[in-house]
């Protein structure tokens, strides 16, 4: 589990750092950790931009320069599955915090059981996520594709071509259909044109033109099925969470 803290205040890190230690020590999961500390928006956002990942973010909201709820924005630009837990001394912008699906909005000083029972139900979801996978046969052999990693599926000709988050593309020569059985059972996957199949956690608009995903790749919708792919994100995107 990669997380990324970001708070300007060194004596914050150094002590939500001690407290991901202690939940790591206690826990009773086999997940291993990796926290990476930034005293800046800024600098989070240069790792972002230079292709890191992270599956759980801990921001401070009140920062200088970008704050925690625009850098949130701009992590969901580039990431819808991620998942987003504000650590603040403010409650002001607590209703912000649902407009970039934050999954929870924690205020200072720490509450160490609430705190811990927050990370315990992001890595829950994420090992969940990890759960649901798709096996495909490519050049001779089987892969295994996350849902939570697959942004969209391209049919050209005969063959599948996968679309993951980081440009990795997996090309298939599995049955269409079989593909599209598995992927359409699960609510986040949508089907908007005879040949493409996308996963709603990375649309980033959407018009009568098309879609385009948080990567900024345009992706067709066909003029019949608008209208439905328009209810589904719409239902989906103000989806309430358990």
């Amino acid at each position: 589990m990669k997380i990324a803290l970001c708070d300007d205040n060194k004596q914050e890190l150094l002590h939500i750092n001690r407290l991901l230690d202690e939940y790591s020590s206690n826990s009773l999961s086999e997940d291993q950790m990796k926290v990476s500390s930034f005293t800046s928006s800024i600098a989070l956002l240069a790792q972002l931009e230079s292709g890191k990942h992270f599956d759980i973010f801990l921001l401070d909201v009140i920062m200088p320069g970008l704050n925690g709820i625009e850098l949130a924005t701009e992590i969901r630009n580039r990431d819808q599955v991620s998942k987003i837990i504000f650590l603040t001394t403010s409650p002001e912008f607590a209703v912000e915090s649902y407009a970039v699906d934050a999954i929870n909005y924690l205020l200072k000083p720490l509450q160490k059981d609430k705190f811990f029972s927050v990370l315990e139900k992001a890595f829950r979801d994420i090992r969940s996520d990890l759960q649901q996978y798709l096996i495909v046969k490519a050049q001779g052999n089987l892969s295994k594709v996350f849902f939570r990693e697959l942004i969209y599926l391209e049919v050209i000709g005969r063959s599948l071509y996968l679309h993951q988050k980081g440009g990795i593309v997996i090309e298939s020569n599995s049955a269409f259909s079989q593909v599209e059985a598995v992927l359409l059972k699960d609510k986040r996957f949508l089907k908007t044109h005879r040949s493409y199949i996308v996963n709603l956690d990375y649309i980033k608009n959407l018009s009568k033109d098309g879609l385009t995903t948080t990567s900024n790749l345009s992706i067709p919708v066909s003029r019949n099925a608008f209208k439905e792919v328009k209810q589904a994100y719409i239902n989906y995107s103000f989806r309430v969470e358990d």
